[in-house]
C-alpha cells in the first residue's frame, strides 16, 4: 500500500456556511477588499460580482471580455489582473467580474485558484486545507 503526504500551511473552516466558502482578499494597487467566495471545482474561472471591481478601482469594461457559459445560461465577464490572498498564501492572477449587476455569488474556480494550490478537503469536519502547488 502506498502512502502520500502533503503539507498544508493554511486551513479554512467553513462551518458557518452552507457551501465550501472561504474569505479571500483581492488586491489591486494599494486597495484591498475581503470577499467571501465559494469554491466551485466545476468553474473554469474565478468570477466575482461586478461591484468588487469598482471597490478595487477597476473599470469593469477595460478588462478582457470572456463569455462564460453555465448550465443555466451565459453571461459576459471581464478579466483583470489582481493579487489574490487566502490565509498565508498569495499570488497574482486574472479574475473575472461578471457584467450583470445582479450576479448572485463570488466563486473561485480552476484557473487562477485551484491550479495554484494543493487542496485537501475534510467535509465532515468542514475544513479546507490549502498549500502552494510546487512542481
Amino acid at each position: 500500500m502506498n502512502h502520500w503526504s502533503l503539507i498544508f500551511p493554511t486551513v479554512v473552516d467553513y462551518h458557518a456556511h452552507d457551501e465550501i466558502t472561504a474569505e479571500v482578499i483581492l488586491v489591486h494597487g494599494a486597495v484591498s477588499v475581503k470577499v467571501d467566495a465559494k469554491l466551485d471545482t466545476g468553474s473554469k474561472f474565478c468570477i466575482f460580482q461586478p461591484g468588487w471591481a469598482a471597490w478595487l478601482g477597476l473599470d469593469l469594461y477595460s478588462g478582457v471580455l470572456q463569455h462564460i457559459r453555465t448550465a443555466a445560461g451565459s453571461f459576459p465577464a471581464y478579466g483583470h489582473e489582481v493579487i489574490l490572498k487566502i490565509g498565508d498564501l498569495e499570488w497574482q492572477t486574472t479574475i473575472f467580474f461578471a457584467e450583470p449587476e445582479n450576479f448572485p455569488i463570488n466563486v473561485v474556480g480552476r484557473i487562477g485558484f485551484l491550479d495554484r494550490l494543493q487542496v485537501g478537503l475534510v467535509d465532515y469536519e468542514q475544513l479546507l486545507y490549502l498549500g502552494p502547488y510546487e512542481a
